[in-house]
């Protein structure tokens, strides 16, 4: 076979062979130009095909960029809202399992500093609530024992201070054992006679109600003395409801603790009524007056449940709360 050029043509010529000698000879030919330019055609195809696939690949790529891209920006806003204080933002899911975890991740992280931040809330709350009435007890009786002068026998004086103190102490280890995990009392040293209890709570409650001209009555139906309740939350929730009685109800107050077999009630009556709405009276900044934080009654129910027990308003008049705490008796 032999190629060559001859003018403006490419020729190709094959030898046709018979028993071992040429007899002929087969000539092809072709214009140059018209083998350049399919050439050339096909060439232009191919760089058109692969323009073609490039922009396809390009515009792609860009899609699934902005796709990928979208959640990943809006975890970063909500990041950024969360640096500026608002713990309340979530992000949104999207239909990219990894970034989906990443999102849960960041909600469940959200969930649990916001937990943490209202039990930091309630605790400086629930503390400046129940300690501002012992503190004023203590100064109340110091400046008493002040008056009296040198001369005077001071002894009740500093023992009142004394047992006002203890009585605070053990309302801050009940507040600090509040703002943690909730749960029953996980000591028996938290464990007192329901007897001695009420005791030191009518001792402790007959005079800010005698001084306003109103009684306190503590009655037990068929409870034994010794039965062991947890001491410093009842104390707690029973300091709560007397307090709101003497500020907001009138009359005579009556604690009454009732044996249920398996369960205490605690109702605690006087002679005035509830108006407001029973639905939001325990919840933490309702007030139904213009006096009060709304703080006490979320306070009493969050100490009631942390005992396994319940806090409700049995009866709006006469106003009635009733305590109701599972007890768990020794076999005989």
């Amino acid at each position: 076979m032999v190629r060559d050029r001859s003018g403006g043509d490419l020729v190709v010529a094959v030898p046709v062979s018979h028993a071992e000698q040429v007899i002929g000879v087969v000539r092809a030919s072709s214009p140059v130009a018209t083998v350049r330019n399919r050439v050339f055609a096909v060439w232009g195809v191919l760089l058109g095909v692969a323009a073609l696939g490039l922009a396809v690949a390009v515009l792609v790529a860009r899609r699934q960029a902005r796709h990928l891209a979208a959640p990943l920006e809006d975890l970063a806003r909500r990041c950024q809202a969360v640096t500026g204080g608002d713990v309340t933002t979530r992000a949104a899911p999207s239909s990219i399992m990894e970034i989906d975890q990443v999102a849960r991740t960041h909600n469940e992280m959200l969930h649990s500093l916001s937990e943490l931040l209202r039990h930091e809330r309630d605790f400086a709350a629930n503390a400046s609530h129940q300690l501002r009435t012992p503190l004023t007890g203590v100064q109340l009786t110091l400046e008493a024992g002040l008056e009296q002068g040198e001369g005077a026998q001071l002894r009740p004086v500093p023992e009142e201070a004394l047992a006002t103190t203890r009585r605070l102490h053990r309302t801050v280890e009940e507040v600090l054992r509040l703002s943690g995990a909730p749960g029953p009392p996980r000591s028996s040293a938290l464990l007192r006679p329901v007897g001695q209890v009420l005791r030191a709570t009518q001792q402790r409650w007959y005079g800010p109600f005698a001084d306003d001209g109103r009684r306190l009555e503590i009655l037990t139906q068929d409870v034994p003395d010794d039965l062991s309740v947890p001491g410093g939350a009842v104390t707690g929730v029973l300091d709560v409801l007397l307090d709101n009685a003497r500020l907001h109800g009138r009359g005579t107050v009556r604690v009454t603790v009732r044996d249920l077999d398996d369960a205490l009630a605690f109702d605690v009556s006087d002679e005035g009524r509830v108006s407001s709405d029973a639905a939001r009276l325990f919840d933490r900044g309702h007030t139904g007056s213009d006096a009060g934080t709304g703080i006490g009654l979320a306070l009493a129910r969050d100490l009631a449940v942390s005992l396994g027990g319940r806090l409700s308003l049995t009866r709006g008049a006469p106003a009635t709360f009733t305590l109701l705490l599972p007890v768990h008796r020794d076999p005989p």
